[in-house]
């Protein structure tokens, strides 16, 4: 009896093994990341050109709450790239604004994938990005990292 029982405790692992190797080679993961300069066309409406994984990029702010450190936004991207990708992502974005320096802030985004076509068909998940917001220029300089999967 035991050594049926060892047996199939055996044969079990080996099954689980093979099925979470099965599992991991399915799963394709891909870095991203850049840099990107962008430009308010009017307050609520961005472009940017980007280097790296993307091309360029269009944002819509849909809220905006004043807080007592600067602003949150809650923002949709549309990112491409010139291997045929684009990525529509659903983001908050915390903006802090910088002492002595007025209308400047610190922003930190995370960006939600909601939806991928072409080249990045199938890829989910989601990134960051840091850098800083002249709103009286109207400009905007990030870097953004991160990995997705499909």
């Amino acid at each position: 009896m035991l050594k049926k029982t060892f047996k199939f405790a055996l044969t079990a692992l080996a099954l689980a093994v093979t099925t979470f190797n099965a599992n991991a080679a399915s799963s394709q993961c891909m870095p991203i990341g850049g840099t990107a300069l962008a430009e308010a066309i009017d307050e609520t409406s961005f472009v940017a050109e980007i280097s790296g994984a993307f091309a360029s990029a269009n944002a819509k702010v849909t809220n905006q709450t004043k807080t007592d450190t600067g602003l949150v936004l809650d923002i949709e991207h549309t990112f491409l790239s010139d291997k045929g990708g684009l990525l529509k992502t659903r983001d908050k974005a915390v903006l802090t604004s910088v002492p002595g320096k007025n209308q400047t802030y610190m922003i930190e985004i995370t960006y939600n994938v909601i939806d991928s076509r072409g080249a990045y068909a199938g890829y989910k998940g989601t990134f960051n990005s840091f850098g800083l917001i002249k709103l009286s220029e109207s400009k905007i300089v990030i870097r953004y990292s991160g990995e997705l999967c499909k």
